[in-house]
């Protein structure tokens, strides 16, 4: 007897209220990203070095707060955390808008709204990505990470061309106003958390930490995809604190030639988030996220290859077309099958251990990025960057995740040699990277 297909996401209210609240936050995020460039670079001549260090406040929080983030979602109810985080951001990003009605932003502000929005963002995403296990269960998970990942690449790819087209202070001010729109849509979701279960007595929050963080290093896949994801988090984060000074300075791109290229990611990503599903179902989970990775250096090179001029932003938008188009596959991929492995207790520690990992290396990332871009010049800098992003095809393709075909069965309480609907490829062999 074949069971009765779930019902469509499209019929899910609290999830289109969850849906549409992400969707106005990321295109917010993507506003800000190029407004405060634009201003630290355009308005005030900032050097290499300062560009660097608004990189680095901007990263600092994951190093800092991401465990400790995950302990607080597993033992408080998520939805309020979300919401207190986006008032939060919607407070500090509008200070820039009304220092520069009044005056000059300084550089100071700009590391401090940095620092204290990526503080609210580290706290928010992770109770955020760990609440969606609890709308939605099996199909209907990866339903919601796909169209998430599609709609939040278009979001993307509109807060890049608005902070281009508005000007960066009123851009910024519109990003303070989407969280305050993403903060009203989860207050209308009806959907009531159970309240988590009291921890035992004695238990200290280094003990929940070290739970997810041991679940995390005993399961096989999971370790793998998330020792991978922080190798291409660090080389991501070294290219991003130099990129837009690149871009900017020595190609002599305009404000508006770079929100509109790099909003052309946007494209990218919407199409990698409708692909994932049915190459998934075609080749495996394993393959695909091989797959992806492998694109990522390859469309990483003309940025370092072209020159000024029209064609070199046509070439580069369109490899960041594909490279954004990789990353939300591989990006989607992996976290289902992370979620579907993980227990309903540790959802937020095993999140906050993945983005600790992922990004709490950011901060050195840029540093020393900003570091070798000032020694031997920002071109020479990306390059060694590009080499480095073939290191996380290396680390996946040397683990057991490169043999996972199926998805993995939910919620395991996995041990050192698990590995979930795990098969070779026909005939034994390895299943194809690409």
């Amino acid at each position: 007897m074949t069971a009765a297909p779930e019902p469509s996401l499209w019929r899910h209210g609290d999830f289109r209220r969850y849906w549409g609240g992400q969707a106005v936050t990321v295109a917010g995020y993507g506003i800000t990203t190029i407004g405060i460039s634009v201003i630290a670079v355009v308005d005030l001549h900032a050097s290499t070095m300062n560009v660097a260090l608004i990189a680095v406040a901007g990263k600092l929080p994951a190093l800092l707060l991401s465990l400790h983030a995950g302990v607080l979602a597993d033992r408080c109810r998520k939805r309020p955390i979300i919401i207190t985080c986006d008032v939060g951001c919607a407070l500090t990003l509008s200070s820039i808008p009304l220092v520069q009605f009044a005056g000059q932003v300084t550089l100071g502000q700009l590391y401090a709204v940095a620092f204290l929005v990526a503080t609210f963002q580290v706290i928010g995403s992770n109770a955020s990505i760990s609440y969606l296990p609890a709308l939605l269960r099996g199909e209907q998970l990866k339903e919601g990470h796909a169209k998430l990942g599609a709609t939040n690449s278009l979001a993307d790819l509109a807060g890049n061309n608005l902070a281009g087209l508005l000007g960066a202070a009123r851009a910024i001010a519109l990003d303070a106003f989407t969280y305050l729109v993403c903060a009203l849509c989860l207050l209308t979701v009806r959907h009531r958390e159970a309240k988590p279960q009291p921890r035992p007595a004695g238990s200290s929050q280094w003990t929940e930490i070290r739970e997810g963080l041991d679940y995390t290093r005993n399961t096989p896949v999971v370790r793998s995809i998330v020792l991978s994801n922080a190798t291409t988090s660090f080389a991501l984060a070294a290219s991003s604190a130099l990129w837009s000074l690149h871009l900017l300075r020595n190609l002599s791109w305009s404000p508006t030639a770079l929100g509109i290229v790099m909003g052309a990611g946007g494209i990218g990503g919407f199409l990698g988030a409708l692909l994932w599903r049915g190459l998934e179902r075609r080749w495996g989970a394993g393959p695909v996220m091989l797959g992806a990775l492998a694109l990522n250096p390859l469309a990483q090179l003309p940025l370092v290859l072209v020159g000024p001029g029209t064609t070199g932003q046509v070439v580069i938008g369109a490899c960041l077309l594909i490279q954004t188009g990789a990353a939300v596959a591989h990006g989607g991929l992996q976290r289902s099958v992370r979620q579907e492995l993980c227990p309903a207790h540790l959802q937020g520690r095993a999140q906050a251990t993945g983005a600790w990992l992922a990004f709490g290396l950011r901060p050195l990332a840029a540093l020393l990025a900003g570091a070798l871009g000032t020694l031997v010049g920002l071109r020479p800098a990306l390059s060694v960057i590009t080499l480095l992003l073939a290191a996380p095809f290396v680390i996946l393709w040397r683990s057991p995740a490169r043999k996972l075909r199926s998805s993995p069965a939910p919620a395991l309480e996995a041990g050192p040699e698990v590995l979930p609907h795990a098969t070779p490829g026909p005939s034994g062999s390895s299943p194809s990277t690409s």
